[in-house]
């Protein structure tokens, strides 16, 4: 398998800025490279946005040209049932990621903004680029074990736990409830959770939290497997838990991909119709724009949302001041989180549509 990359990115490239043409004819552009997830995944749309506003701003304000090239890794290739073409490659999954970082690094470029793949695999590439000079900040997916200088993201531990407490406040602080998260097959029929450090935090904030309500119980783990969202798994999974168990009144989606896949009332018609009655309450991770729509639709009370659009825009400001002033960073850069319900649903999507995001929402009225 070729696992080149192509740098066929979007190259946003500014002209003469705040500087004279002499002068910035005579300094080389300061270039970052910001690299999404892959192809494949659905959250970068936002992100994509944000670095081009970031550069749009930059063309604008900066003493020195900027070059923001915007990268996805090509998707990896599997077997017609989804299964990596080598399953003895612990890296296989993230070779395309790990390609278009060799490359970057290659090019020298002066910084790279990076939703890491895999921790594990692109730990040493990420290093190599550090020890290079090069100003590495990553979002989304984590290598904490590197050398990066800050993760921009979302404290997965405690919006767990907010996301807990809030469905608990929903359900009156009782009943049994459902928990789905990504699995992986284990090649002999069954799931086991991935090891992505965000789901392992989103698991330990979540069962903490579950601790306070003694009268609420979490009777199973489902499974929900990534990516291909034409595939109804995950909702077909958390319809076969209620077939089971009607006695569950509500779920939490650690990974909410069950709200991005087709026909839900049909693939899960329990689960529809029992939130439809009131009867069954969900919280959920993230806020893709079809997820409003299954909002609207009342499948789902509470939406947590990572901040897609600061992934982009604030993660290539934050790249940019790196490189060219040495700005002083945590190791982690907290960037919050948004509290999406009906009542404030609409101020969503109009910051959305607007890709503004400075007006904070109402309060979400479900909750205290």
């Amino acid at each position: 398998m070729d696992h080149r990359a192509v740098l066929g990115g979007i190259l946003l490239a500014t002209s003469v800025l705040a500087c004279s043409s002499s002068e910035s004819a005579a300094e080389a552009p300061l270039t970052i490279a910001y690299i999404t997830h892959s192809k494949c995944n659905r959250f970068h749309d936002l992100g994509r946005a944000g670095a081009a506003q970031a550069q749009s701003e930059l063309s604008t304000t900066s003493a020195r040209p900027v070059n923001v090239m915007i990268l996805d890794p090509e998707c990896p290739e599997l077997t017609d049932d989804g299964k990596p073409l080598d399953p003895d490659d612990a890296c296989y999954l993230a070779r395309p990621q790990m390609d278009v970082l060799q490359e970057v690094i290659d090019m020298k470029v002066d910084a790279i903004s990076v939703d890491v793949f895999s921790g594990e695999c692109e730990n040493g590439l990420i290093n190599k680029a550090v020890d290079a000079g090069i100003k590495v900040v990553t979002y989304g997916g984590d290598a904490p074990d590197s050398k990066r200088h800050t993760y921009y993201g979302m404290d997965n531990k405690a919006a767990a736990a907010f996301l807990m407490d809030a469905l608990a406040t929903i359900n009156g602080k009782t009943g049994k409830i459902a928990y789905q998260t990504m699995m992986d097959e284990d090649g002999d029929g069954g799931y086991t959770p991935t090891p992505a450090g965000t789901f392992i935090d989103r698991l330990a904030g979540f069962s903490e939290a579950l601790k306070k309500y003694p009268d609420m119980k979490n009777v199973v783990n489902l499974p929900c497997v990534c990516c291909d969202y034409a595939d109804p798994f995950c909702a077909s999974t958390a319809n076969a838990a209620l077939d089971g168990d009607p006695e569950i009144t509500g779920f939490f989606f650690s990974y909410s991909k069950l709200l991005g896949e087709p026909d839900l009332e049909a693939n899960a018609p329990l689960l529809t119709a029992r939130a439809k009655e009131k009867t069954i309450h969900s919280v959920a991770f993230d806020t893709l724009p079809e997820y409003m729509d299954r909002m609207r639709a009342g499948y789902v009370d509470v939406l947590l949302g990572q901040k897609l659009f600061g992934w982009g825009y604030d993660t290539v400001m934050l790249a940019y001041d790196l490189a060219t002033t040495d700005r002083q960073v945590s190791a982690f850069t907290d960037a919050g989180w948004y509290v999406v319900c009906p009542n404030n649903l609409e101020e969503f999507e109009r910051n959305t549509q607007a890709m503004d995001y400075r007006t904070p929402l109402s309060k979400c009225s479900l909750l205290p």
